[in-house]
């Protein structure tokens, strides 16, 4: 029963993403040409709806409990999200909490995440529609890409929260030694729930958004598990949820985070102390105490809304397939949809640097005809 229910999650999951991808994020592509501003809005409201499905799956149907605790998180402020990265699956997870806060933070949220999940048919084709920051763990390669894309997000008119785990990978095995390398090489000490963050890549997205005048503030999250530890898509895929999930939110706003070197050790000290917090979590309480304004959301999401979202990408998704199996031109049409998510890939290294380079292109026409005429 359980790897039933597994793979049944990851099938709808699969589905329903890769035909929303196809039947609604496609047919407004052209708008990031024409109209940039409102593809962005349409795209991140659409990618947004869709993230509302598996939050509905993993707890409406699996059952899985959440308990969010500590500041409010601001969707109308641009914003750094820090977390530590127990898992391969934390951001999914994740989004059951930002949901319970205000389900807007689904819209306004942007993930940093490693660069071969944007091939995943659907899911990595919809968040690269979203223009989520793909990152290949690389200082110098990744540098460019930040810098692009928190422009495009600051001239783009929305207030984005950007997820960042500053730990740089999950803890794995083979993460967890390399990071007791680290720390013995430093003279630092062995974390057990933690991997020591990587400060260099959080202090210049940092100095970017500083920059381009697109920060307000830093939410340090902090995310635990009661029950299993799903830390693989293999145990997903067998039917493995945690009991609940655990997470709180602390927020700090500019004047409290110091500049320059000082930026880099006030994470370090941040991620000692979340670390001591893991500790207390997994061998004596399972609770983590509520931070900052210490708020606590109801562990019972209330509302119509993930039953709202659940039946209709179970009813749209049938009727999608249906279409697809009857039609002839909704074949034709599908397969233009794959070859262009395909074809961004191979060519402009995803769908999220085609909507880049358009939205480049005519930002500097405007600003040489505006030249012109001065």
């Amino acid at each position: 029963m359980k790897v039933l229910k597994g793979v049944a999650f990851i099938v709808l999951v699969f589905f329903s993403s890769l035909l929303g991808t196809v039947f609604l994020l496609f047919p407004l592509i052209p708008l990031a040409w024409i109209a940039p501003k409102l593809w962005r809005l349409a795209a991140d409201r659409l990618v947004g709806f869709w993230l509302t499905f598996p939050c509905a799956l993993i707890e409406w149907v699996f059952g899985v409990k959440f308990r969010v605790t500590g500041d409010l998180i601001d969707r109308d402020e641009p914003a750094i999200l820090i977390m530590n990265h127990r898992t391969r699956l934390d951001w999914l997870f994740s989004w059951n909490a930002l949901f319970k806060m205000d389900p807007w933070l689904l819209t306004s949220e942007k993930i940093s995440l490693k660069a071969p999940l944007k091939m995943i048919p659907g899911a990595g084709w919809a968040m690269s529609s979203g223009c989520y920051i793909f990152l290949d763990r690389n200082f110098e390669k990744d540098k460019p890409i930040l810098e692009r894309i928190v422009k495009y997000y600051s001239q783009s008119g929305n207030k984005y929260q950007i997820l960042l785990f500053a730990e740089g990978t999950d803890k794995g095995e083979r993460a967890t030694q390399l990071s007791h390398a680290f720390a013995d090489k430093n003279g630092l000490p062995r974390y057990e729930y933690v991997l020591h963050p990587r400060t260099t890549g959080f202090r210049f997205l940092m100095d970017m958004m500083k920059k381009e005048n697109y920060i307000k503030n830093v939410y340090d999250l902090t995310i635990a598990y009661s029950g299993t530890i799903v830390d693989t898509e293999k145990k997903l895929l067998g039917g493995n949820f945690p009991d609940k999930v655990h997470l709180d939110v602390k927020k700090y706003k500019l004047d409290d985070i110091p500049e320059g070197d000082g930026c880099e050790k006030w994470l370090t000290n941040l991620w000692e102390t979340k670390e001591k917090r893991l500790k207390k979590f997994y061998e004596k309480e399972e609770r983590l105490e509520a931070s900052g304004d210490r708020f606590e959301w109801p562990e019972t999401t209330s509302g119509i809304g993930y039953f709202v979202c659940f039946s209709f990408w179970v009813v749209a998704s049938l009727f999608w397939i249906g279409a697809i199996y009857s039609l002839l031109w909704v074949k034709i049409y599908v397969t233009c949809a794959i070859v262009f998510y395909i074809a961004s890939l191979r060519f402009y290294n995803g769908a999220e640097f085609v909507f880049l380079n358009w939205f480049e292109a005519r930002s500097n026409r405007h600003d040489q005809e505006r030249s012109k005429t001065e």
